[in-house]
Order: C-alpha cells, then sequence, then structure tokens
C-alpha cells in the first residue's frame, strides 16, 4: 500500500523539478558570458598619446600615413596583452586596424 502512494508521489515531484533542472544550465552559460565581457577593460587614447612603436608602424604603412586617426582605444585584460584599436577616417567610412604595443598588426 505504501508503494501505491511513494511511486507516483516521486513521479510528481521529478516532473515539478525537471524544468528547473533544465533552466539552471542556461543560468551559468549567462553568468559565464558576463565574466568574460567584464574581464577586457578599453580606454580612449589621445591619439598623440599612442606608443612611439604604434605610430612608426601607421607612418610605415601608405595606404594608412594619409589617414586621419578618429579614435584611439587601448584594450587589456586578464588572459591577453593590451592591444591598440585605433580607428582611421577613410573618406567618410571607418577603417579599423589594432596594433600590439611594439607595432606589429593584429590580424583578426
Amino acid at each position: 500500500m505504501k508503494t501505491r502512494f511513494i511511486i507516483p508521489a516521486m513521479l510528481v515531484i521529478g516532473m515539478a523539478t525537471a524544468p528547473l533542472m533544465a533552466n539552471s544550465t542556461n543560468a551559468s552559460s549567462v553568468i559565464t558570458e558576463m565574466k568574460v565581457s567584464q574581464e577586457s577593460e578599453k580606454v580612449k587614447v589621445d591619439p598623440a598619446d599612442l606608443p612611439a612603436l604604434v605610430k612608426e608602424a601607421i607612418e610605415k604603412d601608405a595606404a594608412l600615413k594619409a589617414l586621419k586617426i578618429s579614435e584611439a582605444w587601448k584594450v587589456s585584460g586578464e588572459d591577453a596583452a593590451s592591444h591598440f584599436v585605433i580607428k582611421f577616417d577613410n573618406e567618410g567610412q571607418e577603417l579599423v586596424k589594432k596594433y600590439t604595443a611594439l607595432g606589429e598588426v593584429i590580424e583578426d
């Protein structure tokens, strides 16, 4: 007689907690994504304050030498070395290049 009550009760409890267990994995992935976005720091830099090696790399590139720098950002993160994201104004179109602190171009 006890098994007639226990087995259906276990079935009902299992069905009631199944959606909670399924949503717990989605919540952990959202938390992981939030951590990733908080690890990198982006700081706006004046183009005149860029490292000398980055300035030299831009001067050596004939296509970029004539373009004006519209924005420059220093991006640093815990797991990667800091780099510079530089936006150039190319006749109304935006051209974005990434450089290391040593003036090397980072390819995406």
